[in-house]
């Protein structure tokens, strides 16, 4: 079974004849292929990918296990800490709009008529509402 049959046609053909052809490599220890190239690369590169893959998985797996223990000791829930400070930020006095003039003023005189503050803070709110 290890023998190449050749058809008529090439089987009378010389050697060089054959090469020719690109049928028959006649000194098949010097030549290089390009998949011997790639054989050979791939046999190098496999192992470096494997280790850079799987050091790339640890350090972000310890990336996340470290996160995740910092936000526990912070006092938040790691799942939901992301969505916990924007709801935060959104409720916040920075980003609420600003109130109107007119807006403070009616807020201040509502507190003023229900006693929530006596007339001098009402009187020092206003100032300071009114920029003086």
């Amino acid at each position: 079974m290890g023998e190449i049959e050749y058809s008529e046609e090439i089987s009378g053909l010389a050697p060089e004849d054959l090469a020719e052809l690109d049928y028959v490599d006649l000194d098949p220890g010097t030549s290089s292929s390009f998949f011997d190239t790639v054989d050979t690369m791939f046999s190098f590169s496999l192992p470096l990918f494997s280790v850079l893959f799987i050091a790339f998985a640890g350090l972000i797996i310890f990336v996340i296990v470290r996160n995740f223990r910092k936000a526990k000791s912070a006092g938040f829930d790691p799942l939901t800490m992301e969505t916990d400070l924007m709801a935060r930020a959104a409720n916040s006095a920075l980003l609420a709009p600003k109130k109107s003039i007119e807006d403070k003023l009616s807020e201040l005189d509502s507190l003023h008529s229900r006693g929530v503050i006596t007339r001098d803070e009402y009187l020092q709110a206003r100032r300071d509402a009114l920029g003086g």
